[in-house]
Formats: structure tokens, C-alpha cells, sequence
């Protein structure tokens, strides 16, 4: 799981990355940062939570499999598109 500050982290270095190939200036720098970074935290924030409905869900069940194996990751896989799909994405 990677966290809040990692994500305001990780949306810097691509701003900066984009701004440095030439593909785009900012007007507003500090602005464009700041709503890069809504949105990444707003991504995060929905990726944590479908995440977590997709581990519930195979926990759920009668008799999980074991996490990691093969058949868990197959049904982690197929509730976290389920979950992304219930969000809109």
C-alpha cells in the first residue's frame, strides 16, 4: 500500500518529468501540484477502498483459498475490476 506523502511524492516527480521534456508548462506551478495531487489522493483513496471490498469478499466466503495462491489471486483480480467498475473506473 503505498501512502499519501509517497503519492504527493510520486505526482511531483512526474509534473517535473513532463514540465522537463518540453510537453507542457505551468502558469501556476504550485496549483497544478496541488490539483495533481488531489487527484492522486483521490485515486489512492478509491483504489485503498476497492481493494479492501475485494480482500472482504474472497474472506467472506465459505472457504477462502489461501492469500497469495493461485486461486486468490484470480478472485483478488476479479473483485478489484468488480469494485473499480462500481466506482466508475
Amino acid at each position: 500500500m503505498i501512502s499519501e506523502e509517497k503519492m504527493g511524492h510520486i505526482i511531483h516527480l512526474l509534473l517535473d518529468a513532463v514540465e522537463k521534456s518540453g510537453m507542457v508548462t505551468y502558469p501556476d506551478k504550485p496549483r497544478a501540484l496541488r490539483e495533481a495531487k488531489k487527484i492522486g489522493v483521490f485515486y489512492l483513496q478509491q483504489f485503498n477502498a476497492a481493494e479492501a471490498a475485494a480482500r472482504q469478499r474472497i474472506m467472506s466466503q465459505k472457504k477462502p483459498p489461501p492469500e497469495f495462491s493461485q486461486e486468490w489471486d484470480t478472485l483478488y483480480q476479479k473483485y478489484l475490476e468488480e469494485e473499480f467498475r462500481k466506482l466508475g473506473g
